[in-house]
């Protein structure tokens, strides 16, 4: 239950920074003690390849980012009621984008998390397009600023972040023309682009008042398969 505020009078938000502000054999750790409230400056001298021991109860200190979207595919608004808390959380963190795989739609990201990634050279970061069409993503995040995250995505490839891609696809939405479109816009992201996942948008029975989307056919798929 132990803190650690600071590692060399810097402000730790999350493992990343922890990690690499203790990629060094010395370095002192400001830790509050949780049993009095006292705090403890302790001064490391390790070895490369020593461990602290230290185990942290999650990868982000400061909070997890909220997804701000409302996107017409989302699995969490159409999951059932009753079940635990944790399923129901959005989140949209570039961090866990490189820590646990999660993929960002980059709307809720600043540009001092752009910086933050291409500083420390995070990759790969995985990144939800659905659409290369800008207005045809507003529409489907329900977000009028999902549009713009082009901008970003060149940015990371300038600075050579490897990106991993992925289109929730929607039938009679983002299909047929519009995926034939994203497939080839994505290209000009290649090579840091490495790939691209297409998968069909996932359906359950509590979808009240949702946005009407339908299940792809037997037909459909192979459509999208062959395009």
């Amino acid at each position: 239950g132990d803190k650690i505020i600071k590692v060399n009078d810097k402000k730790i938000p999350d493992l990343i920074d922890f990690n690499f502000e203790t990629a060094t054999n010395e370095y002192t750790l400001t830790v509050e003690k949780k049993e009095t409230g006292e705090i403890e400056v302790l001064e490391i001298e390790k070895d490369d390849d020593e461990e602290l021991g230290i185990v942290f109860e999650s990868a982000v200190f400061d909070g997890v980012k909220r997804c701000l979207n409302k996107c017409i595919f989302c699995f969490i608004d159409q999951l059932p009621k009753g079940m635990r808390s944790t399923l129901y959380f959005k989140d949209d963190d570039s961090r866990l984008s490189f820590l646990q795989g999660n993929y960002l739609t980059l709307t809720n990201m600043s540009e001092h998390d752009i910086d933050r990634i291409i500083q420390y050279k995070l990759s790969p970061i995985n990144i939800s397009f659905q659409t290369m069409n800008p207005e045809l993503r507003c529409k489907m995040l329900h977000n009028r600023f999902a549009g713009e995250i082009f901008d970003k995505v060149k940015r990371l490839k300038d600075a050579g972040i490897i990106m991993n891609g992925q289109i929730v696809l929607c039938r009679g939405v983002n299909d047929g023309a519009e995926l034939e479109r994203s497939i080839r816009e994505l290209t000009a992201y290649m090579p840091q682009l490495e790939s691209v996942s297409v998968v069909p948008v996932g359906l359950t029975r509590y979808r009240d008042g949702l946005y009407p989307l339908e299940p792809f056919t037997k037909e459909d798929a192979c459509e999208v398969l062959d395009l």
